[in-house]
């Protein structure tokens, strides 16, 4: 185990050397960028442990270490015309997975379902196969769409009732198919609004 020895060895840069700088993508602003190295911290062996960088889009501060840039980015697309507490939700899976915590970001995704079915009329306080039928009979939920929102609700309930924790690349999927549910309830009908005159000619 490697343990800090010191700011003796934190070495600072100014920007004028190759090493300064370091490609990656920012995962507080999204953007790929040519990072500030602005500190390095290098162990007595001479084995480079982390660079500390700031991005020039966003100068928020993230740490490189061993090739790993944290905080990462986020996971899953950005979706438009969310409802503000469905927004929060989502943004909040997504998060959940920028750090690993898979079980937390299906739970999250479980939750979203529960939030769009109240937003589109369902009465709170049902349970869970009630808000999917509602989703379902008010035709937000088409035929082709089931399997997957299925999926989620059988993701969630798994991440719920069971204490096998989840792994990468099944939160990953629950959170795809939710951001896709989101987009076919809402972000179609924002944009189409965005797009749509406003007295349009026949």
């Amino acid at each position: 185990m490697i343990r800090f020895d010191g700011h003796r060895r934190v070495t600072k840069l100014d920007g004028t050397s190759e090493d300064a700088w370091f490609g990656y993508t920012c995962g507080h602003c999204g953007t790929r960028v040519a990072g500030a190295v602005v500190a390095v911290y290098t162990a007595k062996s001479g084995t480079r442990v982390n660079r500390w960088l700031a991005c020039p889009e966003c100068a928020l501060g993230s740490v490189e270490v061993q090739g790993v840039v944290f905080p990462a980015i986020k996971f899953g697309p950005a979706i438009e015309g969310l409802p503000d507490d469905v927004q929060f939700a989502y943004e909040e899976a997504r998060r959940c997975l920028q750090v690993n915590a898979y079980t937390a970001a299906e739970l999250v995704c479980r939750k979203i379902l529960m939030h769009v079915a109240v937003d589109k009329g369902a009465p709170e306080g049902e349970s869970f196969a009630a808000y999917l039928a509602a989703l379902e009979s008010l035709g937000y939920v088409t035929p082709p769409m089931k399997p997957w929102v299925d999926l989620i609700r059988r993701h969630g309930n798994q991440a719920t009732h069971r204490l096998a924790a989840s792994d990468a690349a099944r939160a990953e999927s629950t959170v795809m198919f939710t951001a896709e549910l989101l987009r076919m309830v809402y972000e179609m009908a924002h944009m189409a609004r965005r797009y749509t005159p406003d007295n349009p000619t026949s």
